[in-house]
């Protein structure tokens, strides 16, 4: 029971930021009444006292944020190649042995900035949220995406589901799909600006 009210505490908090970050806070392009400049900058009402958008803090949060993600999620995407390596190239048990070894020592290596670095990215993340005016969703849904699944890591982190559910939520977590898909949304709703 305790669990269970753990849960529905994480995702009542997640959904409070979720719909925080997307209802529109200072520099949502659904409040932006202002105008753009030929390098892209955007002027005008946005909320900020001197009427600026787009400035040095807005590209530093988005460059230190895809930094932290880059460096916290190397570790999974080195086992997704090593894995990929072991399953359609290597016939041999001695070659499927010893990529399976190197893939367990980066894991055990590589984890912790995983889990530590993941919740400081998604921090920064929100943090460019605000400060950016997009004409695009995809970097709001990338942003949401992202933040499901930093929750359901917490989650798969600290046990906090009971077991029968946890491989469903492991699978999804640490699909190749959700990965791909979020860093195409990342990657697409940041060209399309």
């Amino acid at each position: 029971m305790k669990r269970l009210s753990i849960i529905a505490g994480i995702l009542i908090f997640t959904g409070i930021i979720a719909f925080s970050v997307m209802a529109g806070g200072p520099g949502s392009y659904r409040e932006f009444n202002g105008y753009e400049d030929q390098k892209g900058y955007y002027y005008g009402d946005t909320g900020f006292p001197d009427g600026e958008r787009g400035g040095k803090g807005n590209g530093a949060t988005g460059a230190l944020a895809a930094f932290l993600l880059v460096l916290a999620n190397l570790t999974v995407v080195l086992s997704l190649i090593l894995k990929g390596i072991n399953r359609l190239f290597l016939s041999s048990q001695e070659g499927k042995k010893s990529i399976s070894d190197f893939n367990r020592a980066q894991k055990k290596y590589l984890r912790g900035l995983h889990y530590y670095l993941n919740p400081i990215a998604i921090c920064i993340a929100m943090i460019h949220f605000h400060l950016s005016t997009c004409r695009s969703m995809l970097p709001d849904a990338a942003l949401i995406l992202f933040i499901i699944l930093g929750v359901m890591g917490v989650i798969l982190r600290f046990h906090l589901i009971p077991k029968n559910m946890y491989k469903a939520v492991y699978s999804l977590h640490c699909s190749w799909i959700v990965f791909l898909s979020t860093f195409l949304l990342i990657m697409i709703g940041h060209a399309t600006i």
